[in-house]
């Protein structure tokens, strides 16, 4: 009779571990839907960012942000681009203009809505780059990288569409990498 008791809190012991296990496997895969689904991870590659980011930097991604808002002047967004191949790139880089902004490069400044814009998260001023008069379309936005003259960006590529095109926002960068 003992035995049989003994045998029984064991079988309950057992039970109640996979349970246990189970509740851990489901809140784990849970868990990893949400963060793919809503976070992606990505790897900064080039130095089109400099000083913001640096080769080899890892940034997380919210990629619902802007299933509900628009983007706006300086968020740092990761974009979709298909090359001239059609090969997939994930770019990063910053929002300089949106929809309704007139932007003009004139003698290597920028000029945003008239005015110069200040840009504190640049460490060397454009050179060499084309004189140009551009106004943003709806739905649109004019990227660019910090590191201004190593930068594939909007002022060769064209806008991007912010439903389309843009992944998501930068929200945090992972430290040590």
């Amino acid at each position: 009779m003992a035995e049989e008791i003994q045998t029984r809190k064991v079988i309950r012991r057992r039970k109640r571990l996979w349970v246990e296990y189970f509740q851990v496997i489901v809140v784990t895969l849970i868990i990893t839907y949400g963060i793919l689904h809503f976070v992606q991870i990505s790897r900064v590659y080039g130095t089109s960012m400099i000083p913001t980011y640096h080769e080899g930097n890892i940034v997380l991604v919210d990629k619902v942000f802007y299933k509900h808002s628009e983007p706006k002047r300086n968020d740092i967004i990761v974009v979709d681009y298909k090359d001239t191949n059609l090969n997939e790139t994930f770019i990063i880089k910053r929002v300089i203009g949106i929809s309704g902004d007139h932007i003009e490069i004139k003698d290597n400044e920028l000029y945003l809505n008239g005015e110069l814009l200040e840009e504190d998260y640049i460490n060397s001023a454009m050179t060499n780059t084309e004189d140009m008069v551009v106004d943003v379309p709806k739905g649109k936005v004019f990227v660019m990288g910090d590191n201004r003259n190593n930068s594939l960006d909007s002022r060769k590529l064209g806008y991007f569409d912010f439903e389309e095109d843009v992944i998501g926002k930068v929200f945090f960068t992972v430290p040590f990498f």
